[in-house]
């Protein structure tokens, strides 16, 4: 039986919605509600935040490319643990992360970010935090 960190429907809602995001406005939303919500972060970016808007939207696309490949999941979440603890991120800046992000998926989807799809985007990100943040506390 395949890895599956969520259900087969689960897999399908988040990769049909995150095929439909509109990724460069998606990441400036994010970045400007993520600063609001934990305004001490702002220091750990640069001024200039384009590649930011990439990496983030490129590492998003990568988790949602390897949902249903669990060494492959697990290995990218390690690393970016490892890295965003080296970077000065602290556990705390998770749940900040976390609200800025459903709150970008609200505001992107309205109406069809059903409890279904909001279950499923949650399910994805608490596993991501819960690895990234095992992982820094392992390499601390």
């Amino acid at each position: 039986m395949p890895y599956r960190l969520l259900t087969s429907t689960q897999i399908e809602l988040v990769r049909r919605s995150f095929d439909s995001i509109r990724r460069r406005e998606f990441a400036e939303m994010f970045y400007r509600r993520f600063f609001e919500l934990a305004p001490q972060t702002r220091a750990l970016f640069p001024s200039d935040l384009e590649r930011q808007y990439l990496t983030l939207m490129n590492m998003i696309t990568a988790l949602v490319g390897a949902l249903d490949k669990r060494e492959l999941f697990q290995s990218m979440t390690t690393y970016a643990g490892v890295q965003h603890a080296r970077f000065g991120a602290k556990p705390a800046h998770f749940s900040a992360f976390r609200e800025a992000l459903l709150w970008c998926l609200e505001r992107q989807f309205a109406s069809t970010f059903t409890p279904e799809l909001r279950a499923a985007w949650v399910t994805l990100y608490d596993a991501v935090q819960k690895k990234m943040i095992s992982a820094a506390e392992r390499a601390a």
